[in-house]
């Protein structure tokens, strides 16, 4: 894994960190939050839509179709109340995370992806706890 990968993953930390300590500084702030969320679960599933067109043992009807459940989980998220959708996006983090794992068998990506989906489902549990 490239350190420009590794930079940008942990790059993508930021929105979530700083939503979270801001999130009574304005209205809007719940909103940004759970869409920002939401866009980045369904780019966790379209990982796997990648290795799935370069992979023909994973062109399977039933693998590039798992890969759209990140990005249907995330939009199902967006329509549902502020402590529906964080249950629902943290649940969907945490269960792509154990996919991948089971899935991905390169070291780097998998050490990267625990560190990023630990920080994500934390901040899921400090939105969950202030609202």
């Amino acid at each position: 894994m490239t350190r420009t990968a590794q930079g940008l993953g942990y790059a993508g930390l930021i929105p979530f960190v700083a939503l979270s300590l801001g999130m009574n500084l304005h209205p809007l702030t719940t909103v940004a939050f759970t869409t920002y969320s939401a866009v980045i679960l369904s780019f966790l599933g379209g990982i796997h839509w990648g290795v799935a067109l370069t992979r023909p043992e994973w062109s399977t009807p039933t693998r590039i179709g798992l890969c759209m459940l990140p990005s249907l989980l995330g939009w199902l998220a967006l329509l549902l109340p502020t402590q529906g959708a964080l249950i629902v996006l943290m649940i969907s983090y945490l269960s792509w995370w154990l996919w991948d794992r089971s899935q991905l068998d390169q070291p780097d990506y998998r050490r990267l992806r625990f560190h990023l989906t630990a920080v994500v489902v934390l901040c899921h549990l400090v939105w969950l706890v202030q609202t």
